[in-house]
């Protein structure tokens, strides 16, 4: 992955100095695309429509939309070349010239350069005549360029209140301008073929037919080999892990001593604090989630609430910073409970904390609440040009991204709380390390598994310093991705295997020593597809084309890894199952079981669906990515932190007060409602903008007809179905933290 980083910088899609148009005319600038780029990024426009399929689903996607857009207003160009008005107008054999001319111009050609390397032969001198070259427009490009900016300044500035843009979104026309200035550079480049190649710089994405934009072959041989690896790795999986020596949880009865038993040391109870702190975050996430589920159906309010208020919620709370709030509260309060966990798990297998070990986790909790506090707030302030506003000449400013909004996806918070957010997780790794080694093993054992992965999570968000606000955007998504998917599909899985195999241990169910040889063979099984695996988010963003076949194989095979998971969390249920109710912990190890069940269902089953090349290629960027995401990103990895967080009290708690009635309602309200979300709304909206992609063009699947749609419109209502017990459960889960670390509390204070 380092070595792709190198060659993914080197074959970047270059931005030209100049695009001119027949007559020598400078129609747009790199200085203009650049400074389009920091606007796009500073106003939260991935959050709220998309660049190159990645981002928000609410707004359109900028590249398919400029893309499309363009070849309408060049047919418009020839249309009245033919004296017509309207390409619609003319008649079919001159309306089949016109589409072959534009089909022509866009999808077969490589742009003209005018620069001394151009010159020269062989493939090495025109790959370096890239950079620092002027590329041609023909007159009707020109036109349609012209057109988009009028387009973007009207939408973007002018306000359009059917797509949720309130007026004066961005802060001027001119920065309107930059922002469409960009996305037609994006739509160039979707469009312009690689030196030395028949396809574009995004593999001829997306899909848009009348730009000549349709499948590569090499997309459809990737997805035919994707099948035949399935099958192959599921098998040898399989066997894998009937043949070699993996732990199981043992199905026998075995004394486990109950929580009152245990001896709980004050970093353990400081550890417990983190839980209601994340079930707050949790609610607030499942309420931002309604409102954002709500501004697609009723784009310009909310239940009509804000009229009656005279509030403008629209413009209040924009969906791009609402959705900024709720992707970040979701990775916030997964990880604030992971954190607790691994604070906690050391204190298990040692007979106290190190010095000073529950004061650092008090202070870190406390760290973590303030940066969040600042962040969020950054990002609101930061959309509504408090830090400057980049895209205007003149404005050099990068406050905006230092104290507001990166913009990016997933890493949005402005750098100085990311540098706050990094220095807590090696904060929390080198507190956890400090627990670890009082437990006297080996560097192989379980804690110092626990450690691994947890820093392994602050490591690679480190990478998320490595692009500023002038990195070309393909090389911009590399980074993005290196931190978002080692993430999901990587650390986190080795931190879900880890944490989980310390809390079986804990619980008696497994042998540390089983537990530790589990570890190895599922986490190198995980990462060894799942780092890799990053590739296929690199197949329609502008990086190289060796990304498509190695994405391929290896996003295949991370879903035989999971197979794995999935035959232990059937071992773990057949083991409770064999306790019945006495068993202490029955509560903690459901949410694991149900975790283990997610991840297989959502990151194995749909994961490898959408990411079959030739369904990628329609699906990129539709609601079939985001059923993904939720029963992926929350029934893996949320149920796994609800299930710490329910173990943490339960041990916490003296017997006599504890009531599992608010924690297993927690439980069946998230599943029922991520079931109920994820089968009446997300799954058939993404089938239908399948069908309408593959149809119609992928412009149409994300534009606001689509959704306006009666079918889709009811569909996009029956989400409510899911999002209510959902918002239920994440308020009983508070609910029952509270009142458990309240006694909890009352427990220490009795024991001096």
């Amino acid at each position: 992955m380092t070595l792709g980083a190198w060659i993914s910088r080197k074959k970047a899609p270059p931005i030209p100095d100049e695009i001119r148009g027949p007559d020598g005319e400078t129609v747009v600038t790199d200085e203009q695309v650049r400074l389009g780029k920091k606007a796009f990024q500073a106003n939260g426009l991935m959050n709220h429509g998309s660049i190159l399929g990645n981002g928000s689903y609410f707004g359109v996607d900028l590249t398919a939309d400029a893309l499309e857009s363009k070849a309408a207003h060049m047919r418009e160009y020839y249309a009245r070349q033919h004296g017509a008005d309207a390409f619609e107008s003319l008649e079919a054999a001159d309306r089949a010239a016109v589409e072959h001319r534009v089909e022509d111009e866009l999808g077969a050609r490589l742009s003209e350069k005018r620069t001394r390397e151009s010159e020269r032969a062989g493939a090495r001198e025109r790959a370096d005549a890239l950079e620092g070259s002027i590329a041609r427009y023909s007159a009707a490009e020109v036109y349609a360029h012209r057109r988009i900016r009028d387009e973007y300044v009207d939408r973007y500035y002018g306000g359009s209140p059917e797509r949720g843009i309130p007026e004066g979104y961005v802060d001027s026309a001119e920065q309107a301008e930059r922002i469409a200035d960009f996305a037609c550079w994006t739509a160039w480049m979707a469009h312009t073929n690689r030196p030395d190649s028949d396809h574009s710089y995004t593999n001829d994405w997306p899909y848009v037919p009348a730009a000549g934009n349709r499948p590569t072959g090499q997309v459809v041989v990737w997805s035919t080999i994707g099948v035949v690896l399935l099958i192959a790795g599921g098998g040898i999986g399989v066997w894998a892990y009937h043949s070699f020596d993996v732990a199981e949880p043992t199905t026998e009865l075995v004394d486990v001593p109950g929580p009152d038993s245990v001896s709980v040391t004050p970093a353990q109870y400081a550890a417990a604090r983190y839980v209601p702190v994340a079930g707050a975050l949790f609610v607030a996430q499942a309420l931002v989630g309604a409102l954002l589920a709500h501004y697609y159906v009723e784009r310009t309010g909310f239940y009509g609430i804000g009229d009656a208020l005279g509030i403008d919620v629209v413009s209040l709370v924009p969906f791009s910073v609402g959705r900024t709030w709720h992707v970040n509260l979701g990775i916030l309060w997964i990880t604030t409970l992971w954190l607790a966990g691994g604070l906690f798990l050391p204190g298990l297998f040692t007979d106290g904390d190190p010095p000073w070990q529950a004061e650092g986790a008090t202070a870190l909790l406390g760290a973590l609440v303030a940066i969040t506090v600042g962040a969020f707030a950054g990002v609101w302030l930061g959309t509504r040009g408090a830090f400057g506003s980049p895209g205007t000449d003149g404005d050099d400013g990068d406050l905006w991204w230092w104290l507001g909004s990166e913009g990016l996806e997933y890493l949005e918070v402005g750098r100085v709380w990311k540098v706050g957010l990094l220095a807590g997780f090696v904060t929390w790794t080198g507190l956890v390390l400090r627990g670890v080694r009082r437990m006297d093993e080996p560097p192989t054992g379980l804690g110092h598994f626990v450690t691994y992965s947890g820093g392994s999570i602050a490591l690679m968000f480190a990478a998320s310093m490595l692009y500023t606000p002038d990195t070309n955007i393909a090389v911009t998504e590399f980074w993005r991705w290196w931190v978002v998917h080692m993430w999901v599909e990587g650390v986190f899985e080795f931190f879900v295997t880890a944490v989980t195999s310390a809390a079986l241990v804990s619980m008696n169910l497994i042998e540390k020593p089983t537990a530790e040889k589990a570890i190895l063979f599922e986490v190198f099984a995980i990462m060894g597809a799942g780092i890799v695996g990053v590739s296929h988010h690199y197949w329609w963003v502008g990086l190289p084309d060796v990304w498509v076949p190695i994405g391929t194989t290896f996003s295949t095979l991370e879903f035989v890894p999971l197979v794995f998971v999935l035959y232990r969390s059937l071992g773990e249920y057949r083991s409770l199952k064999a306790r019945g109710e006495e068993f202490p912990y029955t509560l903690p190890l459901l949410f694991i079981l149900g975790s283990s069940v997610w991840n297989f269902v959502g990151g194995g089953v749909l994961g490898f669906f959408i990411n079959l090349p030739l369904i990628n290629y329609y699906e990129h960027g539709t609601y079939l990515t985001v059923a993904h995401a939720h029963t992926a990103t929350f029934g893996a990895f949320g149920l796994l932190a609800l299930g710490l967080g329910t173990y943490i009290l339960r041990v916490v708690t003296p017997e006599s007060a504890w009531d599992p009635t608010w924690f297993r309602g927690a439980f069946w309200l998230t599943n029922v409602g991520l079931v109920v979300m994820t089968l009446a709304s997300l799954l058939p909206i993404g089938f239908l903008q399948l069908q309408t992609a593959y149809r119609d063009g992928y412009a149409a699947a994300r534009s606001l007809e689509f959704y306006e749609r009666d079918r889709v419109q009811t569909l996009l209502w029956a989400r409510t179905l899911g999002d209510t017990p959902m918002i239920l459960g994440a308020l009983a889960f508070t609910v029952a933290s509270v009142r458990h670390l309240v006694a909890a509390r009352r427990r220490r204070v009795a024991n001096g």
